[in-house]
């Protein structure tokens, strides 16, 4: 099919897969027996055009899509050249030819589901391509695959059927007759030349955009082959011995938007692609792919691993040996397609469909072969088979072997955590996958829904459920659909999702984008011109001043060229021609400033937004503000900001880069965030959890290099000047071609693309501190950061602590024997660990290392005393109550309402022998041990009203916290309750505590007489 780019990926009925060749029909062919290898097959593709026909070979891509953010993964060898069509790119030859690596397991190319039960499909496979950017065209193309075909490969002719693009009344287009006669003319007999419809020979790249006709190559690798009468119907109805090869592209027209339409191209283009694995199996005389040399040293290797039997190429679902050939072939073909995807940088924290065939490996490997170990034994013979036509594999093996290491593990605790539930789901429905029930936990839950509501036609808000409620993913989402029979509306769900998430963005894009058809169309009515995207190279026009140590940016003078005035929000939006505010991307946040008009009138910029290429400036509406189109208007940057932002994002990259080179583990970036008071940097990590150490380490490195002051450049290069080698990028993120903003700090400490603000010298950052580090998920590690004069102030006041926890541990070891002492020192020592756990709460930043150390210390510390003091603590309540009768009398005092603080350093608490000091009034106590909260209200008896009692006073306590009250067995309420323990983080106890203690003096001083 041509919009598949090359050979057919069509789902088969499952009457098909039982006439897939046997063993002995796959040794028996008509066909030579010998051949030469895949090596050499691929050899002479390219040194065909090459050497005969002055192409330039223009290596792989890498499978990481580079500059579209539509695809998961490369899975055409036109990728690399999307944008050479669009003529949004430089083409880099005129003639090219290659053979790309390519992935299909999801959206319009998805062979997942029929891979190693027919003899074809592939997640991983090559595609040989030969190009043409505006040289030669259809005759030249179709001369050169007959020539290569015919001369070269030396294919029996009469196998052949070609087909080509037979008209479309739809589109108002005519049959490709030139293409019908240029084949006649190199000698294909006319019964084996066949249109099609556009389904299948007309290309597109999308639902606009460059397309035209295109022929295909047929073979025929039946006995029958020279009964065109018997055959010929056979050809594109997905029969497994009469497949596609072959896919020639003429891109010639362009089809608009708007309404569709198809208009000429100013130049010509010609897109090929031929499937390596098939025209290996027919010149190796194979009737299946996987008998060819691609795949035999991968069966070799895991029969020899496994000591199952050998692979037999069964393919009858009758056959004893189906089962265990069809996981032969699955093993083969997902241990090519992972290790291709990794050696190129993949991650797979950043592709899910990447980890879920990991993983449906990892289980097949364990289930089949009962050899979980064998993904690391298949990926060493993938190098093998294809490690010298693309080295990556072989140059980055240690680091797939480690990334496969660390999912097993993953995948290892993931799967003892194998539930009934789980069991029963895998039972009922054997088209899950394990690693897809696993994954999911909300996965029941949505099924049970689904099978209560039956729904035939999921739209919008049911998807979104889906995602949001259950944690689907899309590919789990249809593949549900086709096990319960409901098709998805996925376009009403973008709809939907677009105004949900942010339904005021969404509704001014619109607004804008109204405006400016209104204004284009206007425009070129009266002169013909276009109103152009803002000019945005002035946000780059900044210098540090050395003295105020901020960064000043160049003023700009700009043209309102557009006017949105935002009733609901009290805002007026402004759009000019060119301007030096720099608008959030790249995780840094946006500038903020000042705009001054005509007259000196001044005032604020509260956002800056990009609206595709047009910046739109927020302010406020004043009365005493007016603009119109055509005014001109002086932009001021906000410096103070700017300069926060900047140091944070240079930061950013320091603190990637050494991460990198201190943990000598796999890695990627998943995000960052950039903003005035610091950054938040991603990591996926694959091994051990980091030390504290290590952390130390970069930090301290991050500092060096800042003391260093090593020079900070920024150039501004095309793609295909660049070595991707040496640069860090962030796998899946879209960068475009052009104008690439290469940001490099010193001699090789990092060179990465970003589009954010950066110092000129590392020295401008002043200072460095890693203030927190956090696991989010399983191998994602985020660190939590700041420069500039700020990081100094945190390590002074980390220095302050520290010394504070040394002074601790120094009186504690004085004073071993006096209770009274370790009290006090136990309560400067929970002072301190309030400090260190809360203190970001409380604007008391101070090194993440810092903390933790002194935190460790202060846990020794408290076992220590713990071990020594065990009976001294348990009067700690007595005393703590004791103190607090004789300072609050009944005289003074009609309640009393108390948090225990000496509960913070107990290991229990026994909140009755709090509340017997006090049976002379009512008392409400609140305590927290090891992060449970607890509290109970007592009343004597001849206190109890109906207004007040025990159980509604503490109710007040009980709400704040979320949490059940209950009488102590055989109790009554009304006297005596308490609120069950809840656990709740350090962080948020403190407030929650004053508003409910504050709640319960409010109650008992209202109800209680």
């Amino acid at each position: 099919m041509a919009f598949r780019m090359c050979f057919r990926s069509k789902v088969l009925p499952r009457d098909h897969f039982i006439r897939r060749p046997t063993v002995g029909q796959v040794r028996n062919v008509s066909v030579n027996s010998t051949g030469p290898s895949s090596k050499e097959i691929r050899r002479q593709f390219i040194d065909y055009f090459t050497v005969k026909h002055n192409h330039r070979l223009i290596r792989s891509s890498s499978l990481i899509p580079f500059n579209d953010s539509t695809i998961a993964f490369v899975n055409a060898g036109m990728n690399q050249f999307k944008n050479v069509f669009l003529g949004t790119a430089d083409r880099p030859c005129q003639r090219a030819v290659n053979s790309q690596k390519c992935v299909r397991v999801g959206g319009k190319h998805n062979d997942l589901s029929v891979v190693g039960t027919d003899s074809y499909h592939h997640t991983f496979f090559e595609m040989l391509g030969n190009w043409s950017f505006g040289d030669y065209f259809k005759r030249d193309a179709c001369a050169m695959a007959w020539d290569l075909l015919k001369n070269v490969y030396r294919i029996d002719m009469d196998r052949v059927y070609v087909t080509y693009f037979g008209g479309d009344s739809r589109l108002n287009l005519q049959a490709d007759e030139e293409c019908r006669e240029i084949w006649l003319s190199l000698g294909v007999p006319a019964d084996r030349v066949l249109p099609f419809g556009a389904r299948d020979n007309f290309w597109e790249m999308g639902n606009s955009g460059p397309c035209g006709p295109c022929t295909e190559i047929h073979l025929d690798l039946s006995n029958e082959y020279k009964n065109t009468n018997a055959r010929q119907h056979l050809v594109n109805a997905g029969v497994p011995d009469l497949t596609e090869i072959w896919n020639i592209v003429f891109i010639q027209y362009n089809r608009a938007l708007e309404d569709g339409t198809i208009s000429n191209l100013p130049q010509r283009h010609v897109d090929t692609g031929m499937g390596l694995e098939r025209v290996v199996a027919h010149l190796q005389g194979k009737l299946s792919n996987y008998d060819t040399d691609l795949f035999e040293p991968i069966f070799r290797r895991i029969q020899k691993v496994t000591k199952v039997e050998p692979y037999r190429g069964s393919f009858r679902f009758t056959d004893s040996h189906y089962e265990l050939d069809t996981g032969y072939r699955i093993m083969a073909d997902h241990s090519r397609m992972i290790t291709a995807c990794l050696a190129d940088g993949m991650f797979p924290s950043q592709n899910h469909k990447l980890r879920r065939i990991i993983r449906k490996s990892l289980a097949l490997a364990n289930r089949t072969f009962r050899q979980p170990e064998l993904l690391c034994e298949t990926i060493p013979s993938v190098v093998d088979v294809l490690g010298d036509v693309y080295p990556e594999m072989g140059r980055n093996l240690p680091t797939v072997l480690q990334i496969i290491e660390h999912e097993q593990h993953s995948y290892s605790a993931l799967s003892s955590k194998r539930s009934a539930e789980t069991n029963a789901l895998l039972k009922q429905f054997p088209q899950l996958e394990e690693s897809e029930v696993l994954e999911h936990p909300g996965l029941p839950g949505a099924m049970k829904e689904l099978a209560q509501t039956k729904p035939t036609h999921l739209k919008g808000a049911g998807i979104h459920k889906m995602y949001d409620t259950y944690g689907l993913d899309e590919e789990l989402l249809v593949k549900l659909g086709e096990i319960m029979h409901f098709s998805l509306d996925f376009r009403d769900y973008e709809q939907y999702v677009g105004a949900l998430k942010d339904g005021y963005k969404h509704e001014l894009a619109t607004k804008l984008q109204t405006r400016l058809s209104a204004y284009q169309n206007l425009k070129e009515s009266i002169d013909n011109t276009t109103l152009k995207p803002t000019r945005t190279e002035r946000r780059y026009n900044y210098a540090f001043n050395q003295e105020k140590g901020i960064y000043e940016v160049a003023p700009c003078k700009a043209n309102v060229r557009l006017l949105l005035d935002d009733e609901s929000r009290g805002q007026l939006h402004i759009v000019t021609d060119q301007s030096n505010f720099y608008c959030e991307a790249g995780g840094q946040q946006s500038d903020t400033g000042r705009l001054t008009m005509g007259g000196g009138k001044s005032v604020d910029v509260i956002a800056v937004t990009d609206h595709n290429g047009f910046v739109m400036h927020s302010i406020a509406k004043q009365p005493d503000v007016t603009l119109s189109v055509g005014e001109q208007v002086e932009l001021q940057v906000d410096a103070v900001r700017r300069t926060q932002l900047t140091l944070h994002h240079t930061a950013t990259h320091l603190l990637n880069a050494v991460v990198r080179k201190m943990i000598p583990l796999p890695m990627c970036q998943r995000s960052s965030a950039v903003s005035e008071r610091g950054f938040r940097l991603e990591l996926a990590i694959s091994g051990e959890k980091i030390t504290l150490d290590q952390i130390a380490a970069i930090e301290s490195e991050i500092r060096s290099l800042i003391k260093r002051n090593e020079p900070i450049r920024v150039a501004v290069r095309n793609a295909s000047e660049l070595d991707f080698a040496t640069i860090t990028t962030v796998p899946g993120e879209t960068y475009p071609d052009r104008g690439l903003r290469v940001v490099s700090i010193g001699e090789g400490i990092s060179r990465e693309l970003c589009c954010g603000t950066h110092a000129t010298s590392t020295g401008e950052l002043h200072d460095f501190a890693i203030t927190n580090v956090t696991q989010s998920k399983n191998g994602c590690f985020t660190f939590h950061a700041i420069a500039g004069p700020a990081a100094g102030k945190v390590h002074f006041q980390g220095a302050q602590i520290q010394n504070d926890v040394s002074q601790l541990q120094q009186d504690a070891d004085q004073n071993e024997t006096r209770p009274e002492d370790i009290t006090i020192i136990e309560t400067r020592m929970q002072r301190l660990k309030n400090v260190l756990l809360t203190g970001t709460d409380n604007n008391i930043h101070l090194p993440y290392c810092v903390r933790q150390r002194c935190l460790n210390v202060i846990n020794a510390l408290y076992q220590k005393l713990k071990d020594r003091s065990r009976e001294s603590l348990r009067e700690l309540i007595d005393i703590e109550m004791r103190n607090l009768m004789e300072q609050r009398p009944p005289a003074s005092d009609r309640f009393i309402v108390h948090f225990l603080e000496c509960s913070i350093i107990l290991e229990e608490v026994q909140l009755s022998k709090a509340t017997r000091h006090c049976t002379d009034r009512p008392i409400l106590v609140v305590s927290i041990t090891d992060n449970q909260v607890k509290a109970r209200a007592t009343v004597p008896p001849a206190m109890v009203t109906d207004r007040f009692n025990a159980e509604r006073w503490l109710a007040v306590v009980a709400q704040m916290f979320k949490a059940q009250t209950a009488p102590p067995k055989g109790q009554n309420a009304a006297e005596v309750c308490n609120m069950k323990a809840r656990k709740i983080k350090m962080m948020h106890f403190e407030a929650t505590l004053e508003n409910a203690l504050r709640a319960a003096k409010t109650y008992a001083e209202d109800h209680f007489r």
